[in-house]
């Protein structure tokens, strides 16, 4: 694995080239070298970079600013929705509705409580290393349970403010993450842009591209992306898994 990256994957890209090849001459009967055109396939690693401090901080404030806009938009926000579906008895229980809003709490409580001990300790004690470890293993587990709540009631949420701010952000996310290796062994930005706009134009068309190569990359790194950030997790071998499973 590269370093200082979470997941590391390669594609094959055809290329035509010119090769020198051998071969009889009919005439003479000797060997002769010819250049001959050839699709071959070259090889070319991809990266995702490891998650900085900084990057998690500008990635909670995009979508905080995502969030807003959306809100201002008119557009109502899961707990908002959620709480309808409880006075207006909707597509769950009121049980279901009221664990919803729990969860979504709890897991703003714990983020507010992980980001001021991160904020106020520049030099953090064992004491405080051991607090952030379980309130980071909390965060995960509640997250990862109210996932499981509102995929049964997924057609409903995915309209939200809150879900339309994840997707923007996951592709934030995917555009400052995604790394190429050159033919130098440089790792430079996979999509092409001076500002977030004109990547994001890019990833678009990446993804919308009638070449194969260029729409199997960005499937991927979106896919290695989503499953860091909603499992926060960094082991190659399970976002290679996730990545490379089958739509049943």
């Amino acid at each position: 694995m590269a370093k200082g990256s979470i997941y590391t994957f390669t594609v094959d890209k055809k290329e035509k080239k010119e090769v020198e090849v051998k071969r009889k001459n009919k005439e003479t009967g000797e060997e002769e070298k010819v250049i001959q055109t050839k699709t071959v396939k070259t090889p070319v690693k991809f990266y995702v970079k490891k998650p900085t401090r900084r990057i998690a901080d500008e990635g909670e404030t995009y979508y905080a600013a995502q969030l807003s806009k959306n809100v201002k938009q008119g557009i109502v926000t899961k707990a908002m929705l959620a709480k309808q579906y409880i006075d207006t008895g909707g597509t769950f229980t009121e049980a279901e509705g009221k664990s919803i809003l729990v969860l979504m709490k709890d897991v703003d409580e714990l983020k507010s409580r992980y980001q001021l001990i991160k904020s106020t300790s520049k030099d953090l004690a064992d004491a405080e290393k051991k607090e952030l470890a379980i309130l980071e293993q909390e965060i995960i587990d509640k997250q990862r349970l109210l996932i499981e709540m509102e995929n049964s009631t997924q057609a409903v949420y995915q309209h939200t403010a809150d879900a339309r701010a994840e997707r923007s952000v996951l592709l934030w996310y995917t555009i400052q993450l995604a790394f190429q290796e050159d033919k130098e062994g440089t790792p430079t930005p996979y999509f092409d842009g001076a500002i977030y706009e004109e990547q994001l134009e890019d990833l678009y068309d990446k993804e919308e591209e009638d070449d194969e190569f260029e729409g199997v990359v960005t499937n991927k790194f979106m896919k290695a992306v989503s499953y860091w950030f909603y499992s926060q997790s960094v082991k190659q071998d399970e976002i290679d898994t996730f990545v490379n499973m089958k739509n049943e």
